[in-house]
């Protein structure tokens, strides 16, 4: 199975940039037919869907697009929830062995700790792909109070979506992109604006290309 990693801060809007990427990987499936099953009747993709709380919001969300949704309540996935996070996508893979796996971070977790302990741990893993929101229009705010977790988030991404940046003039949005850019300046990187279909040219760059 293939694994999508996406962090950023609360209200990044990685829910949004999620249900897009999934719409895009079950209806442009490498063998060329639209469908949410595998051959086997198995879903082709499983979504993780983590909320610190006891009911989540989100996933209600990506349940109403008729997407597999797996919930780890009570904690957060770059702590305590590590190891339960392994369990869950054995069981997966045990049981369904989908094509893609979608796992949803928290706000406060640091994607590439999650990263060691499921490259460690987990099995049937074909490979894992850490993509990070990063929220233009809050940067300077959340650079400023929370240098440490944004950077932390951003630094060893593999892709970076700078969302929301129909929210700034131009000459904003070009900062924010150098701020970024100076943080980490290999992975891929797209400026967009979840509230817009985005160009599905974009995920299969950043989703499915090796």
């Amino acid at each position: 199975m293939n694994i999508l990693l996406f962090g950023g801060f609360l209200g990044s809007g990685k829910t949004s940039i999620i249900l897009q990427v999934a719409r895009y990987l079950v209806e442009t499936r490498k063998e060329g037919f639209s469908t949410r099953q595998t051959d086997s009747g198995k879903p082709s993709l499983v979504i993780i869907e983590n909320e610190v709380g006891e009911t989540g919001i989100d996933d209600k969300i990506l349940r109403a697009e008729g997407l597999s949704v797996r919930d780890l309540f009570a904690g957060c996935i770059c702590c305590t929830l590590n190891a339960e996070l392994t369990i869950c996508l054995n069981e997966i893979q045990e049981e369904l062995s989908p094509q893609w796996v979608i796992i949803e971070t928290t706000g406060m977790a640091f994607p590439d700790k999650i990263v060691a302990t499921i490259t460690k741990f987990g099995k049937g893993i074909d490979s894992i792909k850490t993509i990070v929101v990063a929220d233009a229009e809050r940067w300077d705010e959340l650079s400023t109070v929370m240098p440490g977790l944004i950077e932390g988030q951003i630094a060893k991404a593999d892709v970076i979506l700078l969302n929301k940046i129909d929210c700034l003039e131009p000459k904003q949005v070009s900062d924010v992109k150098e701020g970024v850019r100076r943080i980490n300046s290999s992975a891929l990187f797209y400026a967009i604006s979840a509230h817009h279909e985005v160009d599905p040219q974009v995920w299969r760059e950043a989703v499915t290309d090796k």
